[in-house]
């Protein structure tokens, strides 16, 4: 009698199939390794733009210079004190006033010698009050009011006030939603969402560091 033949199955397929499943198992594990990565790169970014900075040189492009026009007023004032000594101003929407409403620019121009801090409501004289007690020497500051204009970007600021040197500081969002304040030599402004809305000149009197 003749012994039956044994066949025996190939293991090719399940080598293949094998192969498939460690190259798909590759494949999850580099997306996973990529996802973790991106993720990572993401939060430091995000943790990098929400810390102080401090920035030395900065390059300012003279083409996003703007300048601000003053107004009848404020040039008599000009023409009557030169431009003041240490100066604060503001933009916003005005909601309360019922002979105004839309972008307001609020100023206030000190003049040491003289004595007086003047204010201007969008470019209009509308008071004067005396300083109590103005600094006998100060050291001059090389801004002045027209170089700021209402809701300037960062880098308009830079170029227009010739700003090299600056230290940026991100308020919290509990605070306000993508606002930063800035320290400039002499000088302090913030801004939202990259938008000027506050500058003031820091005076400092002659011998101080």
């Amino acid at each position: 009698m003749q012994a039956p033949e044994i066949e025996f199955a190939s293991s090719a397929p399940k080598r293949k199939s094998a192969g498939k499943t460690v190259l798909l198992i590759a494949l999850i594990t580099g997306l996973i390794l990529c996802a973790a990565l991106g993720l990572i790169l993401y939060l430091s970014y995000q943790e990098y733009l929400g810390s102080p900075k401090l920035v030395e040189g900065a390059y300012t492009d003279p083409s996003a210079a703007t300048t601000y026009t003053l107004t009848p007023d404020q040039n008599a004032t000009v023409t009557k004190y030169g431009y003041p000594d240490s100066f604060t101003i503001t933009f916003y929407k005005e909601e309360f006033s019922p002979v105004f409403t839309g972008e307001v620019r609020d100023e206030i121009w000190r003049y040491y010698n003289d004595g007086i801090a003047l204010t201007f409501y969008e470019g209009i004289l509308v008071n004067q009050e005396t300083i109590p007690d103005p600094p006998s020497s100060w050291v001059p500051l090389p801004y002045q009011p027209d170089q700021f204009t209402a809701y300037a970007s960062l880098k308009s600021i830079l170029a227009t006030a010739a700003i090299k040197d600056y230290f940026e500081l991100p308020l919290e969002e509990e605070l306000i939603d993508n606002g930063s304040l800035y320290y400039a030599p002499g000088l302090t402004f913030g801004t939202v969402n990259d938008r000027l809305v506050y500058v003031e000149t820091i005076s400092m009197k002659e011998g101080e560091e």
